[in-house]
């Protein structure tokens, strides 16, 4: 893993205790921390509440890659947004490229109109956290007030609000990352805004779901435990499992 991320240790995803983690129910920030502290060599929660939420999804993306070995790139489906073209395309995400273009920057310089300049520092989990709770109101203020609780140094306008939103989002790729498409039937490019951090856990939570079926099938037809079966290497489970397959 690259020094975007901490510099902490992850196993794959897949012990008994990853099993119990509430993938549907579970506010995000908290289950990705929960995700992160019980995969991690470092497993203090606050420890992963503090890093950037760029550093976090960083380390979701590298927990995935370790745990399944074939996962090389993100597939996704689009279709053209071109009035009276409606196309639909296929396009791929490398995981390795997405893991270099983290950022580690601890701070982020804008400058302003005025030749102003400001220091903002990367927001955390801590942050998403905070801002959860924020009263629901104009998205003019909240905006605003989480931009404020990440100023450093400097003084930042309202008018100054969207191009530091777009800052934030340009130089912490991972978290705001947009695609350009272009539309294999039209040409037309189609912007497209990814979420990694939802679409790498619903790989982890696909992999959950495989893990329960395999114990299942494991435990219905050898009588095993499920420490037992997990116990396993997954080269030598999947036999197995091949073995229950031919015979049906």
């Amino acid at each position: 893993m690259q020094a975007s991320a901490p510099h902490t240790a992850l196993r794959p995803f897949g012990a008994a205790a990853d099993l119990d983690l509430d993938f549907d129910h579970l506010d995000r920030p908290y289950l990705v921390t929960g995700l992160l502290a019980q995969c991690a060599e470092h497993g203090d929660p606050e420890f992963w509440w503090s890093q950037p939420v760029g550093t976090r999804i960083a380390a979701l993306l590298h927990l995935v890659r370790i745990t399944d070995a074939r996962a090389h790139e993100f597939s996704f489906s689009a279709r053209c947004a071109e009035s009276g073209c409606g196309e639909p395309f296929e396009f791929a995400l490398p995981l390795g490229e997405l893991l270099q273009s983290a950022h580690d920057d601890a701070f982020i310089e804008a400058r302003l109109e005025g030749n102003r300049h400001v220091k903002l520092r990367r927001p955390t989990g801590d942050d998403l956290r905070r801002w959860r709770v924020m009263q629901a109101g104009a998205s003019d203020v909240t905006t605003r007030a989480m931009l404020d609780s990440l100023l450093l140094d400097g003084e930042a306008r309202a008018e100054d609000v969207p191009g530091l939103s777009r800052t934030l989002a340009e130089r912490d790729p991972l978290v705001a990352l947009s695609v350009l498409c272009p539309c294999p039937a039209c040409g037309t490019g189609n912007e497209i805004a990814i979420d990694l951090e939802a679409v790498a856990l619903a790989r982890l939570e696909h992999r959950r779901r495989c893990l329960l079926r395999e114990i299942h099938a494991l435990a219905s037809r050898y009588g095993w435990t499920e420490a037992e079966i997990l116990g396993l290497p997954p080269a030598r489970r999947a036999h197995y499992l091949a073995l229950i397959e031919g015979e049906s």
